[in-house]
């Protein structure tokens, strides 16, 4: 079959939703001719791709509209169009996060919001772009991320096409994790306890009851942040020198592999203000560490875990105190720990990439275009087409 994805960045260092899109194409191109459509690019995937231009002088929701624009004319011939961006492109749409219109006219607003969403151009595109993303019509369905999507989903418009749930996956590390050397490579001091927090955007992830909750324990204790681009990392670290505890923070940007960062950690802590699933949570139970994590209502992820039994649920993420008290219990037990990693990692077992890759196969097959036993048109060509070796 074949596939046309279409994301405006690619690759696992843009985030967790592009991380999602990366590894599902792992698999699926073992069995399927994919061609990524995308304005930027970072990954080693030897997938054919088309860098599709960018004027970076627009406004996002202007870029947005014209990478629509622009790739338009090069989805014709492929059996199936999968996108994960809210445009009106694709057979097969993934929504990675709340729904534009779940929160700006639910969820819900105030009456400014809500006018200022309605009188705003910017605000009236991603409005229109996501209704036309979700109408229904023939081979198309939409795929929520989360079952918490798909209830924002259904929240948001009483019409539109079938969703399914389809969550992101995790890969189980091949080794078992060598903490020491890990620690050594990122040159952290032996014996100390290390909080990890892994977000492109830290304040959202809860660096601030982070940082608060680091004050109230013990000196031992320190926090690892990874995430975002160098000017993020500078953020944190001014951040953690304002809160009083600077030289118990390190600070990292993103990086495309992290399971160094795992490797060396000894708890996980996801007190997430707004993630329709949450992959840092679930990555850390695959490499073996407890988890501290945003109730449901705040991480999609908490809703397929039992509290207590597989990872320590916050009722309120914004609590440092409550933070420090589920860091103090691990700490402190470490038979709690070990009974976590246990759950953990039966949880990460049941998500894995291939079991994620057939689900979509499933939706491909229910929605491909009706020439789909048929020889395909050629493909859409122009922009910067680069071919990728198999």
């Amino acid at each position: 079959m074949r596939i046309a994805f279409v994301a405006r960045r690619f690759g696992a260092r843009f985030g967790g939703a592009e991380a999602y899109g990366e590894r599902v194409l792992a698999e699926l191109a073992q069995r399927h001719d994919i061609h990524v459509f995308c304005q930027e690019w970072d990954s080693p995937l030897p997938l054919a791709h088309t860098l599709v231009g960018c004027n970076r002088r627009l406004p996002r929701w202007l870029n947005l509209l014209d990478f629509g624009r622009r790739c338009a004319p090069l989805l014709r011939g492929f059996d199936v169009v999968h996108s994960h961006e809210n445009l009106w492109l694709g057979d097969v749409q993934v929504v990675h996060v709340m729904p534009v219109r779940y929160s700006r006219l639910h969820n819900p607003p105030s009456w400014r919001r809500r006018l200022r969403s309605l009188t705003s151009m910017r605000w009236l595109t991603y409005l229109a772009l996501e209704a036309l993303r979700v109408q229904a019509r023939p081979q198309r369905t939409v795929v929520a991320a989360s079952a918490l999507i798909a209830q924002q989903l259904s929240t948001a418009y009483a019409r539109m096409a079938p969703v399914q749930v389809i969550t992101p996956g995790v890969q189980l590390p091949a080794q078992p994790r060598d903490q020491a050397a890990a620690r050594a490579r990122l040159g952290l001091t032996p014996g100390r306890v290390y909080l990890l927090l892994i977000a492109n955007d830290p304040v959202r992830k809860g660096l601030d009851a982070a940082l608060d909750a680091l004050a109230r324990l013990p000196e031992r204790t320190q926090l690892l942040v990874v995430g975002g681009d160098a000017a993020t990392a500078e953020r944190v670290r001014a951040s953690a020198l304002a809160s009083n505890v600077a030289a118990r923070v390190q600070a990292w940007p993103g990086q495309r592999d992290v399971d160094v960062f795992y490797d060396a950690a000894d708890i996980c802590l996801f007190a997430t203000l707004g993630d329709a699933f949450g992959m840092v949570p679930l990555e850390a139970m695959a490499h073996g560490l407890p988890v501290i994590l945003s109730p449901a209502r705040y991480c999609g992820f908490a809703g397929h875990l039992m509290p207590e039994r597989d990872a320590l649920v916050l009722d309120d993420p914004r609590d440092s105190g409550e933070i420090a008290h589920a860091v103090r219990r691990l700490m402190d037990d470490p038979a709690l720990c070990e009974a976590l990693v246990a759950a953990g990692h039966r949880v990460a077992q049941t998500f894995g990439w291939r079991t994620i890759a057939a689900q979509f196969e499933h939706v491909y097959l229910a929605d491909a275009r009706a020439d789909v036993l048929l020889p395909s048109r050629e493909a859409g060509g122009g922009e910067d087409t680069i071919a990728g070796s198999r």
